[in-house]
């Protein structure tokens, strides 16, 4: 955990934390800096809170593949121009204007839950 002592150019982001009261020690020099470590931190924080549920990385399958278009459009029985127009579906992952990738197990876990 980092220090709350103050510094020659001012107090930390974390003492800053946890006194706000002390943000008049804080040097106008240094002022970016926290902003951009605070414009981080709020865009990760943001980023997990709207990302879809995923699982950690020892939970996932070690058969998981990425399918192109044309291999995910067969097991959906569906055309590949219809999962280009249906990019926001959770198993699809946009590399380009012209290329998608699909998660394989994404794809499978999508299927069982409609079946239900």
């Amino acid at each position: 955990m980092p220090s709350s002592a103050i510094h020659p150019r001012g107090p930390e982001l974390f003492a800053l934390l946890v006194d706000p009261a002390r943000v008049h020690e804080v040097p106008a020099d240094a002022i970016p800096a926290l902003l951009c470590q605070l414009s981080a931190i709020q865009s990760a924080l943001a980023a997990k809170l709207m990302a879809p549920a995923r699982t950690n990385s020892s939970e996932r399958s070690e058969s998981d593949r990425l399918l192109t278009a044309d291999e995910a459009a067969s097991i959906l029985g569906v055309t590949p121009r219809w999962l280009y127009r249906h990019q926001r579906l959770p198993f699809v992952r946009k590399l380009s204007r012209k290329a998608l990738r699909v998660s394989e197990v994404g794809l499978r876990h999508w299927l069982a839950a409609k079946k239900t």
